[in-house]
Formats: C-alpha cells, structure tokens, sequence
C-alpha cells in the first residue's frame, strides 16, 4: 500500500532529511520508517519520550514525528521540555486520542502542526515538504537568497486558485506579490499545499488570469509563501508591470488593516464572552471600511434561521426586518446556506434581495454591499454583512479584511462554545468522580464488614460462653465476678468495632477541619488489627508528634484503609517476612508525611508507572476492581497533597503520602 501512495509523487524531496518517529507501535513504526525511507529520507525510531530525548542530544533530526500517548513521559511534556524547544526542530504531532484541547495545547507549545490518526501518508508528505530545503535548480543562475527577498514586492489582495498535482483545487487571496513569488491565504478550511502546484492568479481587472506554475516553498504564520518557476511567456513581465502599477498604494490600508485584527485577536484571547467580541469586531471594522450599517447574524441552533446579535447604523424598520432571517433566503440567507462570500456595488440589484428588505435598502439608500460566512472549522456559524450609502464599491482588499474578521469571530465562537462543553464535562467529571469515591468506601465498608464479621462472631461465642459457664453456677464469689468482668470486656471490644465501623460508614459533612494523622493511624488499628494479627503480619508504628492537617477525616480514614488493606493483600501471599510499618513525622514547617511500609513482593515494574490509574489492579478476578489507589490518589490531590509509590531497596512497598499542614 506504501508504495502504491508513493508511486503517485512525481518528485523527491529536494534534501534527504534525518526523521526521528516517536511512537510505541512497532507497527506504526514500521510503516512511517518504509515510507519515509522511500521518499528519500533517513527514518530514526524511538519507542519513548525518554529515548527519543537521548536520541536528539546525541544527534540533532531535521523533523520529528511524535506520538501523544506514549508510555512514560508524554508527547506533551516532551513538547515542553527546554531541552527540546531550544533546539528549535519542527515537531510533527500525530496521535489518535488526543481531545481538541490537547491539539491545541501541542500547537501552543511549539509543534509545527497535529494530524490525526489514521494517517493518510500524502498528507505526512505535504507536512515534511514544509522543512526541506527548496532546490537550487529554482533559484535564478546569479541570484542570491537575499537578492530575491529583497525584489519589489506589492501588497495586494488578489483571488488565487491553487491547483494539486493530486487534483485538489482550493481558494485563497494574495497578501502579497512579486515578480519571484507570492504568498497567499487560505479561503475558510486549512489546507496543506503540496509540493509543486498550478496558481491561478485574478488579475485587478478582474478578466485576466494567469497561470503560474509554482513551487510551494514555507509555511508560516501570514500564510504560504510560493517560488514561481521560470518562464518565457511574458508572465512575469505581467507581475512586474502590475507591482510597478500598484507602486505601495495598497501599503496604506496595511497597518489599520492589521491594528484590526490584532484588536479581535486580542478580545478573543481574553474573553469567552461572545458579545463581547462581536461588539469590538463590529466597532473595529466601522474605523477602517467607512461602511455607515453593519449586521452580525448567528444561526439558531436548529439552523433554520438568523438570528441578529449585533449591528451599527441600523435604523428601526431595518433592524426589525434584519432580527430573524430564513437560512437559505435572501443575500444574508444565501451566504450562510452557500459559505460563500457576496458583494455588490448596488445591492437592491441583487436577485436575492428579499422584497422587504428591497423597500427597506431603497428607503435607506444602501448601495454597496459585502457579506461574508463566519466559519469554523468548515461550518458556518453565521453572517457578517457591510453596508454604504456610497456607490464606491468595497475594494479587495476590504473584503479580505471583513472575511479575516468573520474568521476571527468563528474562533471565538468556537472557543466559547468548546470553554461550554469543557465547563459540563468537567461538572459531569466531578459528579462521576465523587460517586465513585463515595462508591469505593461502600466496598471498603464491606470488605472491612467481612472481616469484622468473624472477629465480632469470637466474641459473642466468649461472651456466651462465659454466661453459659455462670448459668451453671459451680464457681465461687471470686470466679463468678472473673467471669462478669470478661463478658463486659468481650462485649466492650465487640461495641467498639462496629462503632468504628459505623463512624466510617456513615453520612458526613464534607467540611475540612484540623485532624491529627496519628489518631487516625490507632483508629485504624483499632478497626484492622485484628484481621493483621491474624494472618501473622507484625506491626510497627513509629508515631512521632506531628502538627495537624486541614482534612475531611473520613476521606483521609478512607485513604489510609486503602493503603493498608492494600499492604495486607500483598502479605497474607507472601512466603517471606510479614511486616507492615505505620510511620508518621513533620517533613518540614508546612508538610506531614504518613507512609505506609510492607515487607512483600513490593509492585511489578511493569504496573508501578500506572499504579494510580483508574481499574489498574494485579488482583485476581472478584477480589478487586482496580479503584482504590485511584480513589485514595484523587482525594489526596484534592486536599493539596501528594501522594506516591515506589519499591523499597530491601525489598517490599512503600505509599508516601505529603498533606500540608495547619499553620
């Protein structure tokens, strides 16, 4: 299958480059190293964050190729190494779990771009193009790197269309023009260009077109920068005569142009409020377009309609007609429905024009007139709309200012509805979360129960024992009285347990108070000892007086049950010593550190990584559900602690807990 997507490229890459590809699929592996070993490349692999790490200090990669879920350290967290952004090596993130978030955090800590599993292998390749060095063959024979930025170059927004060697067409305008290149924006959805392209450039006059065959050359922030190939046909001589034409008088709308749009970037980098970036959206572009009436139209969420949420410079009679518009009529109408930018230098000689809003335009003396989708991520949201009472045409140049606005708004948009549904998952996530702690300490509840049950059944059968043995009546004064004393002390101690039992088990106010750690180290004794003592494990407390900490005291009783009975699964199977070490002290002035020490087998190597993970457990089916440690995990997080495992070098477990303590 490789080779048949590569038969398809009629080009190498202009310079092999050395790709590190970090991800633990030897499969995968695999299939990236054959294939970038086919386009001309040397493929190098690292089944960890923590190789591939080792792998660009001995020897700096070209590119990388970087997994998120990777076992160890994360692709994440090696993105925000120091080590690894110094280098500056452009990292190609690829992953199949990752959330929207989690893309988005990647881009924002300096990957180059994020493709999501499955891979389709021409995309891998139009992704590397963007860091191969362009041959030397498209280089004028005298001409210089610096030579050629330094030629002529106009700011001009002009209508491209960019053909594929694959057969893929797509939109986009000009940001700028030379008589050696170009560089262009994308129109609405992103797009990768590939490697050599055909543009189709629309020339001022609107009825000249000319195709330059082209080379893609960078990527970068304004947009893709081209080379165009040589050529005799008098091409260039069209693109000089057109530069020397439009002189630097396009340079004046450049700066309020962009002083715009950093402005709505700005507003939607420090707020979710959607209001509030269609309110500086709209005040922004009046300063700059001259338009005397705007509209911002948002679909209703069944997409039937239009709904109005912002406007300027629109009297009554049109603001009414203009607050609900049907999706697929009239000019608004049509662009939300189509996606497609309209403009007019009349608009009541529009078709479209709905028969009210003809009457409405004609009273108002509304002429030219632009609308334009707001998209994200190629869904309409909505509609911007401009309007003049002037006959001067919106130019080119505005209306790639008004469609990169309605760009910025669909950001916003889509942040804010993302910022919305993170909000209810997170409820939903802490609802979920705290049913399953509350659901975990039913099951410590039973297990404990069970326990007790045959503890508690020994001291009944004492008690009525003794009582029996009174009943006969054969002892003396004395005897009598011994005997009373033991069935008041059996029953005492049978009291006492299940009171404990039932302090844990029962409704509790989740408020935090001050509690000392060591009186919960004897309450918990007093609730295990028994069954420990049992199964012969010998128990040490090194209990030294510590401060208090700010807790909820049957969470954290929770908590150390876990541990404990965790320590005790893995001693009753253990042939050797059977020692579980209860040890408290003040690990500094704003610390307590409890740890809870065993003697067993201690954790296989395999399981220590995700020990704290949810349903990790290396019990057999019935006798655990792989809970607990996440459960005791979260509540120690949520009481600003720490909490930790690792194996003990004389062999055996030990779970540290650090909780800050109560100034």
């Amino acid at each position: 299958m490789v080779r048949r997507l590569l038969e398809k490229a009629s080009e190498k890459p202009a310079k092999s480059m050395r790709v590190l590809v970090v991800d633990d699929d030897p499969a995968l592996c695999e299939v990236f190293g054959e294939f970038l070993h086919e386009i001309g490349h040397q493929p190098v692999i690292a089944y960890t964050a923590e190789s591939a790490l080792d792998t660009i200090r001995s020897e700096r990669p070209d590119a990388v190729l970087l997994d998120v879920c990777l076992p160890g350290m994360s692709g994440l967290d090696f993105l925000k190494l120091d080590a690894v952004r110094d280098m500056g090596v452009p990292i190609v993130v690829i992953s199949g779990r990752a959330t929207e978030t989690q893309a988005q955090e990647c881009l924002r800590a300096g990957a180059f771009d994020f493709i999501g599993k499955p891979v389709a292998l021409q995309r891998l390749e139009e992704a590397l193009a963007c860091f191969e060095t362009r041959p030397e063959n498209l280089r004028a024979p005298n001409a210089s790197g610096a030579e050629r930025r330094r030629a002529p170059r106009a700011i001009l927004a002009l209508p491209v269309r960019v053909r594929e060697q694959s057969g893929a067409e797509w939109e986009s305008t000009s940001v700028n023009v030379s008589a050696s290149g170009i560089k262009i924006r994308a129109n609405g959805s992103r797009h990768h260009p590939s490697r050599a392209t055909t543009l189709s450039i629309t020339l001022p006059d609107g009825g000249t077109q000319l195709e330059v065959p082209s080379i893609f050359v960078r990527t970068d922030d304004d947009g893709f920068a081209f080379a165009f190939e040589e050529t005799t046909d008098g091409r260039s001589r069209q693109l000089s005569e057109l530069i020397q034409r439009s002189g630097g008088s396009q340079t004046v709308h450049v700066e309020p142009h962009l002083r715009i749009l950093h402005r709505i970037g700005t507003a939607i980098s420090a707020t979710l409020d959607v209001d509030e970036v269609l309110r500086i959206a709209l005040d922004a572009l009046t300063e700059v377009t001259g338009h005397e009436i705007s509209s911002l139209h948002l679909l209703s969420p069944d997409g039937a309609s239009l709904q109005l949420r912002g406007d300027r410079g629109l009297r009554p009679r049109l603001r009414e007609i203009n607050r609900v518009l049907p999706t697929g009529q009239g000019l608004i109408g049509s662009v939300a429905a189509s996606g497609k930018t309209v403009h007019w230098a009349d608009a009541s000689e529009s078709a479209d024009l709905l028969p009210a809003a003809r009457a409405a335009v004609n009273e108002e003396g509304i002429h030219a007139f632009v609308c334009v989708p707001i998209q994200s991520r190629g869904r309409t949201l909505g509609a911007l709309s401009l309007g003049r009472r002037s006959r001067d045409a919106f130019t080119e140049s505005e209306i790639a200012l008004v469609e990169a606005s309605a760009n910025q708004i669909g950001l916003a948009l889509q942040n804010a509805q993302l910022s919305s549904a993170t909000r209810r998952q997170l409820d939903d996530l802490k609802s979920a979360e705290a049913q399953l702690i509350e659901g975990e300490k039913l099951s410590t509840v039973g297990k404990l129960a069970a326990g007790l049950a045959h503890e508690t059944r020994n001291r009944l059968t004492a008690i009525l024992g003794q009582a029996e043995l009174l009943l006969i009546g054969s002892d003396d004064a004395a005897k009598s009285r011994e005997r009373l004393h033991i069935i008041v002390q059996e029953t005492a101690r049978a009291a006492q347990m299940l009171q404990n039992l039932l302090r844990f088990s029962g409704g509790h106010s989740t408020e935090r108070k001050s509690v000392l750690l060591a009186d919960m180290i004897r309450w918990m004794l007093e609730l295990k000892g028994h069954q420990l003592r049992r199964d012969s494990i010998e128990i040490v407390t090194e209990i030294a007086t510590t401060r208090p900490v700010l807790g909820d005291e049957v969470q954290i009783q929770q908590v150390l049950l876990n541990l404990v009975q965790n320590a005790h699964q893995a001693l009753v199977g253990h042939a050797g010593s059977r020692k579980l070490t209860m040890r408290l002290s003040d690990l500094d002035d704003k610390q307590v550190r409890l740890e809870v020490l065993d003697s067993g087998p201690g954790i296989h190597p395999n399981v220590l990584p995700r020990i704290f993970e949810a349903f990790t457990t290396t019990k057999g089916p019935g006798e655990g559900n792989g809970l607990g440690l996440w459960v005791s995990y979260s509540i120690v997080e949520q009481h600003q602690g720490s909490l930790r495992a690792h194996n003990r070098p004389e062999g055996g477990a030990a779970f540290v807990i650090d909780l800050p303590a109560v100034s």
